[in-house]
C-alpha cells in the first residue's frame, strides 16, 4: 500500500510539473460545434494544414514550442478540446470517434480545407488515428508522439495491474471532469473502426526513452511491447526513439518534432506529384 501511495504522489507531482512553463498558443477564434464552444488557433499558410491534437489533460498550449519553431509559411491549426484552455466543458460523449468527428466539424467551421497533416500526442495520438481512419482521403500524413495504443487501458489492467491500480487512484484524486470523460470513453468506439486496413500516407512515430521510476518494470515492458505494434497501422512509416526525452517529446525535443513534420510534408508532396 505504501508503494502505491508513493507512486501516486510521484505521478501527481510529475503532472503538476508538466503543466507548468508551457509556451502560450493564443486563441484566434471560437466556433460552435454540436452545442460546444471550441477555441482554436489558426495560422494561414501553404501546403497541407498541420493539425495538432493534444493528449489527456492538455490544451493547445502544449504545442507552443513546436509551433514556435515551425516555418512561418506553414498553415497550422491547434485547438482546446472542451474542458481545456479556453473551451468550456462539454456534456456529450468524449470517445475518440466523437472527438474526431468534432474536430472534423470544427475544421469545416473554421474553413480549413483538407488535406491535413495530423500531429498527435499520447491519447491525442489515438484520436488522430481514429480521425485518419474515419477520413483517410483528407489526410496527407501523420506524426505521432508516444501515441496511446488502441485498447491500451484494457491491456494495461491485465499486463501491468499495479500501474493500472495507481492510475485508477490518480483518476479519482487528480483528474479534471474533462479528463475523466475522455479517459473513461477512450475505448468506447474502437470496435466500429477498421483498424486492420493499413493507412497509406507517410507517417512518423516518435517514442520517448525516459521512464519515471514508478513506470519501470512491468509497465515499461508493456509499453515497449505495444510500441512494436504501431507500424502495423501504416504502409509508409518510420519509427524512432527520441534519446533523452520523457513522455512530453514536444517539450523535451521540439526540434525533433519539427523535423518529423517537415519530413512528412516533403514525402507527402513528393507522393502527390508522383500521382499527377
Amino acid at each position: 500500500m505504501h508503494s502505491i501511495k508513493t507512486a501516486l504522489m510521484a505521478f501527481c507531482f510529475a503532472a503538476l510539473a508538466l503543466m507548468a512553463g508551457c509556451a502560450t498558443v493564443p486563441s484566434s477564434k471560437k466556433a460552435e460545434v454540436a452545442s460546444n464552444s471550441i477555441a482554436y488557433y489558426q495560422r494561414p499558410g501553404t501546403g497541407p494544414t498541420v493539425v495538432f491534437q493534444a493528449g489527456l489533460g492538455d490544451g493547445k498550449d502544449v504545442w507552443g514550442k513546436v509551433i514556435g519553431q515551425l516555418p512561418g509559411s506553414l498553415a497550422l491549426f491547434a485547438y482546446d478540446r472542451p474542458g481545456y484552455g479556453d473551451s468550456p466543458l462539454a456534456q456529450d460523449k468524449r470517445s475518440p470517434c466523437a472527438i474526431s468527428r468534432e474536430l472534423h466539424a470544427l475544421l469545416k467551421a473554421a474553413k480549413v480545407a483538407p488535406p491535413y497533416l495530423l500531429v498527435g500526442h499520447s491519447l491525442g495520438g489515438l484520436d488522430q488515428l481514429c480521425f485518419a481512419t474515419l477520413y483517410p482521403h483528407e489526410v496527407a500524413g501523420m506524426v505521432l508522439l508516444d501515441p496511446t495504443y488502441p485498447h491500451h487501458w484494457s491491456k494495461m489492467q491485465v499486463e501491468a495491474p499495479l500501474s493500472a491500480n495507481i492510475l485508477k487512484s490518480l483518476r479519482l484524486v487528480a483528474f479534471s471532469s474533462a479528463m475523466k470523460q475522455e479517459f473513461d470513453a477512450q475505448e468506447d468506439c474502437l470496435t466500429e473502426l477498421d483498424l486492420k486496413q493499413p493507412l497509406t500516407f507517410p507517417t512518423r512515430l516518435l517514442f520517448s526513452t525516459e521512464f519515471r521510476p514508478e513506470e519501470l518494470g512491468s509497465y515499461q515492458q508493456f509499453v515497449k511491447a505495444l510500441r512494436k505494434q504501431w507500424p502495423n497501422f501504416f504502409t509508409q512509416v518510420q519509427s524512432s526513439e527520441v534519446s533523452g526525452s520523457g513522455h512530453y517529446i514536444q517539450k523535451d525535443a521540439p526540434e525533433t518534432v519539427v523535423q518529423a513534420i517537415e519530413k512528412v510534408l516533403g514525402e507527402s508532396q513528393a507522393s502527390h506529384l508522383a500521382r499527377r
